[in-house]
């Protein structure tokens, strides 16, 4: 008879000595914070310390800027995936799609409203700042209605068939995430083309352009400072919407316990539609006006899909947290900010190695479980 000795596992161990696992964890916040420091001192170093404040705080205003657009989208993709239990990853060719409906709303409506033919030049006159607001403002809500119906068309017609069946789901999705793509590959053209509005536009003004100089290099564009307080004004209004209205409640219900919904009398087939075409608008809502800053790009929908990935598991949205979408929105866009402005070889995967940080030190995302 032989015995059989037992392999160490690290992991076994971890969890059997959970106070192990605990000063192992405040070790690795200490060496972050320690690493941090010292690049921080390596940054004032080579740049000076003014040369660093400047670049600091572009970071920041760019980082938050782009943070609250990716909570724009990453919210519908968590919504879809919290309540339908869908992995939808047709969710950033809709953003990717979004931009580009944007761009042509924008431009056809700025062409009408330069129409001499039509009534509208009686209104604007020669007021430029008008036509270019009312523009961006019927090109995001058109973004976002266009991009609510494919998403609820797709839900109607395809996916409604495959719940409970997720490879199915997956497989469909990736479909469509590749049709999007090609059509607006064959249409837009490849990722190496990027359409922006003001060189397109045929009064060359753009409503919010400009920049704020405070000296000292600290130059920051007026239009990312307008998407800050754009997105915190769109996340009040959902975070409102989803506390006070009954198809909130509904809907942050279905996420906890779907069944027990439809139990109280709900139509959760149709709260489903519901949920696809407000996470596909909110896609298309980001998209759009993603376009002023960053262009519109046919390669946009399979690189933002994987931020969305990311900002879900770091946020730990995928355990049903609401909030963890900002958390983890806010941690992407700061930190590729400012890796791009200090440590630009590091640009690229950044995002991925505070996530693999997080997941070590808490599993489940920042509002998740243990």
């Amino acid at each position: 008879m032989t015995m059989q000795t037992k392999r160490f596992s690290p992991r076994d161990y971890l969890e059997e000595n959970p106070q192990v696992r605990k000063i192992l964890r405040i070790a690795m916040v200490i060496a972050l914070i320690i690493i941090g420091g010292l690049l921080v001192v390596m940054a004032i170093d080579v740049y000076t310390w003014d040369g660093f404040v400047a670049r600091t705080s572009k970071s920041v205003v760019n980082g938050l800027a782009l943070s609250m657009l990716l909570f724009l989208m990453v919210s519908g993709f968590f919504l879809i995936f919290g309540l339908c239990d869908v992995i939808n990853f047709a969710h950033g060719a809709f953003f990717m799609l979004g931009g580009f409906m944007g761009f042509v709303i924008y431009l056809g409506t700025e062409a009408l409203f330069l129409d001499s033919t039509l009534p509208f030049h009686l209104i604007f006159g020669a007021n430029q700042f008008a036509m270019s607001l009312t523009a961006f403002i019927v090109s995001a809500l058109g973004a976002t209605a266009i991009l609510a119906l494919i998403g609820g068309g797709i839900e109607f017609f395809t996916v409604r068939r495959l719940y409970g069946n997720p490879i199915a789901q997956i497989l469909l999705t990736v479909g469509f995430m590749f049709i999007i793509t090609q059509i607006a590959e064959i249409i837009w053209g490849p990722p190496q083309f990027s359409y922006f509005i003001t060189p397109n536009s045929q009064i060359a003004y753009f409503f919010m352009s400009g920049i704020l100089d405070f000296g000292e290099g600290m130059i920051f564009e007026i239009y990312r400072i307008f998407l800050i307080f754009l997105g915190l004004a769109v996340a009040a209004i959902m975070f409102v919407g989803f506390r006070k209205t009954r198809i909130g409640l509904q809907i942050q219900a279905g996420i906890e316990d779907s069944e027990m919904v439809e139990a109280l009398g709900t139509d959760i087939r149709k709260l489903f539609t519901i949920v696809f075409m407000l996470g596909a608008g909110l896609a298309g809502l980001s998209g759009a006006v993603l376009v002023p800053w960053i262009g519109a790009n046919s390669g946009h929908g399979l690189t933002y899909l994987i931020y969305a990935f990311v900002i879900v598991v770091i946020g730990g949205a995928h355990y049903g947290r609401f909030e963890g979408t900002f958390f983890g929105a806010l941690i992407v866009g700061l930190s590729m900010q400012f890796t791009a402005y200090f440590i630009p070889f590091l640009e690229n995967i950044i995002v991925f190695i505070i996530m693999a940080i997080i997941l070590i030190i808490r599993p489940g995302g920042l509002t998740g479980h243990e």
